[in-house]
């Protein structure tokens, strides 16, 4: 295993492009945890057939999962990525039985608690990774049976203590702000950045991290943007009149909590 393991890890620079199994409720890297090694790993292919083929037996499951085309100046930045969402494992099929890699042996670790706890966070790994877990389960459409209700709101639990002793990044737009913004003086022209659901109501976005709030904002280029890292507890202190509650990382794994929701969860977990 160790002598498959180096060579595969040479190997994986020459590869022209991977493919990697993606769930379709959250658009991010489908992750799972190894019953034996407890590893946070994804599924990472060299043929798409496979990786098709890998995929059907989750299919039966309800678990709906999508092969995506990872090209060769892309693997970098994706390996480096896979940081921020708490992967620390590859399942790699090439040819033959299929390798386990450790992240660390592909990409380099960045100093993630130095990371999540610069002014405006870089990275929330532990959140993102928990918040993934649950919504992949709660998402699937199936009838549960009482354990899986059990396991599910477990997952729920993880997640929601991640929730509150993370710090969100709060945006507003200060574009035609006239000199420098001052957060007491309302009578600048700030804008709260706000998406609509298809019911037409409005929640306002927040991030887990930078990359979080970049991945949202990339067409925004001409924008002024000012961040604020807020606590989960003081979030609802920054909720426009018509905002019915927030939507958690929009671009990511998508979560929306109403203002109702985000009182319970404190509640219930904190």
């Amino acid at each position: 295993m160790t002598v498959d393991n180096r060579f595969l890890i040479k190997k994986f620079e020459s590869f022209e492009n991977i493919f990697v199994l993606f769930s379709q409720t959250t658009k991010l890297p489908f992750i799972e945890c190894d019953e034996e090694t407890f590893d946070d790993q994804i599924y990472v292919f060299t043929d798409e057939a496979r990786t098709k083929e890998f995929a059907q037996k989750y299919t039966k499951e309800k678990i709906l999962l999508i092969a995506v085309k990872i090209p060769k100046p892309q693997i970098k930045p994706f390996l480096s990525g896979l940081y921020s969402i708490g992967v620390n494992a590859l399942v790699v099929q090439d040819e033959g039985a299929p390798v386990r890699v450790e992240l660390e042996q592909l990409a380099p670790k960045p100093d993630l608690e130095a990371m999540k706890a610069e002014p405006v966070p870089k990275l929330n790994p532990e959140l993102q990774l928990t918040a993934l877990y649950f919504l992949q389960e709660l998402r699937r459409p199936v009838e549960r049976t009482p354990e899986e209700k059990k396991q599910l709101r477990a997952l729920e639990e993880e997640m929601a203590v991640n929730l509150m002793k993370s710090r969100f990044i709060v945006a507003v737009d200060v574009t035609d702000v006239e000199g420098e913004w001052n957060p007491k003086d309302r009578n600048q022209k700030v804008k709260i950045p706000f998406v609509k659901n298809k019911e037409g109501n409005i929640f306002q976005p927040c991030y887990s991290d930078l990359g979080e709030f970049k991945k949202f904002n990339a067409r925004n280029k001409n924008a002024k943007f000012r961040l604020m890292a807020v606590p989960y507890e003081d979030l609802p202190k920054y909720l426009i009149r018509d905002s019915k509650g927030y939507v958690f990382n929009p671009a990511g794994f998508n979560l929306t909590l109403t203002r109702e929701q985000l009182e319970q969860m404190k509640k219930n977990y904190a």
